[in-house]
């Protein structure tokens, strides 16, 4: 099968049942292997290669973009995708409960800054008071 054909309706469901499961998982703080679920997911698939694969997966970001929802941030949006594809997720979207749970979930939960990986940058030495009486930083 070459790069280029269209791909199925079983072929697309399968991919974003797939993607959505991920997704539920990234949403909840779970980890999840994107490795591990192409490789179970290839198997499934009729001879896709694992580039077209994750372009599918870019593709489905792209739609969810398109609709105002989150997508895997590992899988940046690529557009020009297939109407079935759009069809398919839409229905996903329709029927999801547990994605609808993770989204809400997710977007409830404070925003956390990452710490600092050292903190030598952020120490400053004190200020020196000078004979006029203005303050200096030290160096």
């Amino acid at each position: 099968m070459s790069a280029g054909n269209e791909w199925s309706l079983e072929e697309v469901e399968a991919i974003v049942a797939d993607y959505f499961h991920m997704l539920t998982q990234e949403l909840a703080g779970q980890q999840f292997n994107k490795t591990a679920h192409r490789r179970a997911l290839q198997r499934k698939l009729t001879n896709r290669s694992d580039g077209s694969i994750e372009r599918k997966h870019q593709n489905i970001s792209a739609v969810l973009l398109e609709l105002g929802c989150p997508y895997i941030s590992g899988y940046k949006p690529l557009s020009n995708y297939q109407a079935l594809l759009y069809e398919v997720v839409g229905n996903q979207l329709a029927d999801d409960r547990l994605f609808d749970q993770a989204a809400v979930s997710a977007t409830e939960q404070p925003a956390t800054a990452p710490l600092p990986e050292h903190f030598s940058g952020l120490i400053e030495p004190p200020p020196v008071i000078t004979r006029t009486g203005e303050p200096s930083v030290a160096m």
